[in-house]
């Protein structure tokens, strides 16, 4: 996802940010990316992502455009670490919370519902950037959806909440793979964006259903 003024980047442009010692670069480098993503984050909270470009990103952060294009080549690549930190965070929370073991006595169900009212609302507050990262691997060969790391980890998550309710007779013996699978397919960006802005969906509605069809209906 590239926009005009990528084009117009003269890359011989001289970087107004000078180099620190070596023993600083680190620290540097991860100040950088700090201000970058929260400059992307806060822009695209009031504009539509086609609409952000690298040059607001540099203005805004108060990075040299030649620092901003060596680390990221297009808006794209903003995009994809902004989406990486951002979900990286939110699954270390879920872990935290619906680790296995966490809560023995609370029912598997009842966390199991917990955790993917969560999911929806972190899809909901993320939805635009979600569908746009996932858009551009979409078409790429090889690209699957339950190899990345977002949905191995959330998975890893739903299949012992799943589990504790079968071992506690809460539920029947299912087939607890493929249930967890198509939990998290459901809950995606596209689905969700095809449920509200096509079917015209809420966020309740939406979230309802799902926990009807596998919560209450397992």
């Amino acid at each position: 996802m590239k926009h005009p003024d990528d084009h117009n980047f003269t890359f011989c442009e001289p970087d107004k940010e000078s180099t620190p010692p070596s023993g600083r670069r680190e620290e540097r480098d991860s100040e950088y990316r700090r201000r970058i993503l929260s400059a992307a984050q806060s822009l695209l909270e009031t504009n539509d992502i086609e609409s952000v470009t690298m040059h607001q990103i540099a203005k805004e952060s108060g990075v040299g455009q030649g620092t901003l294009y060596r680390r990221y080549t297009h808006i794209g690549d903003v995009c994809s670490d902004l989406i990486k930190s951002t979900t990286m965070q939110f699954i270390d929370k879920l872990e935290a919370k619906y680790a296995a073991g966490s809560s023995e006595e609370e029912s598997g169900m009842k966390r199991l519902s917990a955790c993917i009212h969560e999911v929806i609302d972190f899809v909901d507050v993320n939805v635009s950037l979600l569908s746009v990262i996932s858009s551009m691997h979409a078409d790429k060969r090889g690209f699957s959806i339950h190899k990345k790391p977002f949905f191995v980890r959330l998975r890893n998550i739903l299949v012992p909440l799943l589990n504790h309710a079968i071992q506690h007779g809460e539920i029947e013996d299912i087939d607890v793979t493929l249930t967890v699978n198509t939990i998290l397919i459901s809950v995606f960006p596209e689905q969700y964006l095809y449920h509200k802005d096509v079917l015209g969906y809420s966020k309740a509605k939406f979230t309802d259903g799902i926990c009807r069809l596998f919560v209450k209906g397992i």
